[in-house]
């Protein structure tokens, strides 16, 4: 009898903008307060007063409150030192994450397994992203944000369709275990149904059915130190990084 095992892991709440963004543009910095605000100037209080407008050190000011909420963290990426090779195991969601773990320790070596705030560019065979170790990327090429390909559309992944990618059946068919391939210049060409080799993942085809991103190749000798990626997964939702070296 196989055993059956929970895991429990806290996660911070996030409000309802972070699940679900109103777009992929980049998020506000954090505004520079006024000068004013900064360095007020001194105040000498009238002796007519008695002194009743100086401030002791018991005294405290009421805290200042702004419209507009802090905003969210960004994440560091790091790019990946190695291919991650495409299996069912980087297709589905499943408990096998050897590769994941590896990923992380070859990237974050100072705190692999839990460093906050960061995430690793993972990229296939033929080195074209794929992923995330947690999350989908999406990154702005050509003038919109695209997500890497995963493979056959949605409802076309069946049981059949997993027999016949592992080779079970005479004639071979496209599926989305069938190792992605280098089209016509490099990347840009070749089967709809060969994907780069990530998930699925719930928010991903969300921000695609929102017309957030499009599906594209995007291969690794495009990604550059400082460029703003986003990333998002169905529990954390979406946050915004960005490539670091």
């Amino acid at each position: 009898m196989p055993n059956m095992t929970i895991d429990f892991a806290p996660t911070p709440p996030v409000p309802l903008s972070t699940l679900y963004p109103a777009s992929f543009d980049p998020p506000r910095k954090q505004p520079t307060p006024h000068p004013a605000k900064s360095h007020p100037p001194s105040f000498q209080p009238s002796p007519l007063t008695g002194g009743a407008l100086t401030i002791g050190p018991t005294d405290a000011l009421p805290p200042t409150s702004s419209s507009d909420p802090p905003p969210p963290p960004e994440y560091h990426l790091r790019l990946d030192t190695q291919p991650t090779p495409t299996s069912a195991f980087t297709l589905l969601k499943t408990t096998v994450r050897e590769q994941y773990d590896a990923a992380r320790s070859r990237a974050l070596p100072s705190n692999p397994a839990g460093a906050p705030y960061s995430e690793v560019l993972l990229y296939n065979s033929t080195h074209e992203l794929t992923e995330g170790t947690l999350t989908t990327i999406y990154l702005f090429r050509g003038g919109r944000w695209v997500t890497p390909p995963v493979g056959v559309p949605a409802g076309e992944f069946t049981a059949q369709t997993l027999k016949e990618a592992e080779g079970e059946s005479a004639n071979l068919d496209e599926g989305e275990l069938r190792r992605p391939f280098a089209g016509r210049w490099g990347h840009s060409v070749r089967s709809a149904k060969v994907g780069a080799g990530g998930q699925r993942g719930t928010s991903r085809r969300w921000a695609l059915k929102k017309g957030f991103c499009m599906e594209e190749p995007i291969s690794v000798s495009t990604v550059e130190v400082g460029e703003g990626v986003w990333i998002s997964s169905g529990v954390r939702g979406f946050a915004f990084g960005r490539v670091v070296e």
